[in-house]
């Protein structure tokens, strides 16, 4: 009779195991893979998800910051509008435009132009009365390239002038050239001399100042009764807010007349 043998099981080699990890794992896995793809897939599905999210949330952004722009380019108000200044001044902050006509007829009341009187002298000698103003020491280094200005004695400031008042200061003094034997009764030679240069210096002053303005208005044109063609006396301008402007400068306004407020050089 044949031996009775007992049988135990032995252990199973190292593939053997590698391959039922990897049955149960297939079997777990509902037989889809490798697991090892699958997270693959997984990460990449997160990463395009992620990307996706931070493309959609910038066009997203961009769309309502352009409709925003565009909207406030709709609705904003042009007048409060300051051009791009190449030069400071402290008078920047005031300034604002509006639309207006300016009509340039010479008849009908208007007491800054004429033969000489009261109400033109009075009317010239308040408009261009801001014609100085002062100053700080921080506004004249932002402006002034360097150059220095007379100082007020108590620290205060310096003295300054802003070109449009010296323009009008210029038409004032040409309306007066044109009533030299009122306005200079017993002028000389040497005097006559003297204001010509000024005159002169006015016209230079205009010329420099208009081109380089360099007004782009626009005027229309009509036929005269005589058959002439003409240009209309009014146009449609784009015009600083003059209120706003003067009222700044009036109130730094300097009387110039009073030496004894500066100081000299030799001081």
């Amino acid at each position: 009779m044949a031996p009775s043998h007992s049988y135990k099981p032995i252990h199973p080699t190292e593939k053997e195991n590698d391959d039922n990890s990897e049955l149960v794992e297939e079997e777990a896995a509902g037989h889809d893979g490798p697991p090892t793809f699958h997270r693959d897939m997984t990460r990449q599905r997160y990463h395009l998800a992620a990307i996706a999210l931070l493309i959609l949330s910038n066009i997203v952004f961009a769309g309502l910051w352009a409709g925003t722009w565009m909207w406030h380019q709709a609705h904003r108000d042009p007048s409060s509008c300051a051009r791009t200044r190449l030069t400071y001044s402290p008078a920047d902050i005031v300034i604002r435009y509006e639309k207006k006509r300016l009509w340039r007829e010479i008849e009908g009341p208007n007491p800054f132009i004429g033969q000489p009187r009261p109400e033109f002298d009075q009317a010239w000698r308040e408009l261009i009365a801001p014609i100085t103003i002062k100053v700080s020491s921080d506004e004249l280094a932002r402006f002034s390239e360097g150059d220095t200005s007379i100082a007020f004695k108590d620290g205060s400031g310096y003295l300054a002038e802003m070109g449009v008042y010296h323009e009008l200061h210029c038409v004032k003094r040409v309306r007066r050239y044109l009533h030299l034997e009122h306005y200079y009764p017993n002028m000389t030679d040497a005097d006559r001399v003297i204001e010509d240069l000024h005159i002169e210096h006015c016209l230079e002053y205009w010329r420099q100042s208009v081109m380089c303005r360099g007004d782009t208005t626009l005027g229309t044109f009509f036929w005269r009764a005589d058959g002439m063609a003409t240009s209309r006396v009014y146009t449609d301008n784009e015009c600083v807010d003059w209120h706003a402007l003067d009222t700044w400068a009036r109130k730094r306004m300097v009387n110039t007349a009073d030496y004894s407020q500066f100081v000299k050089d030799d001081q």
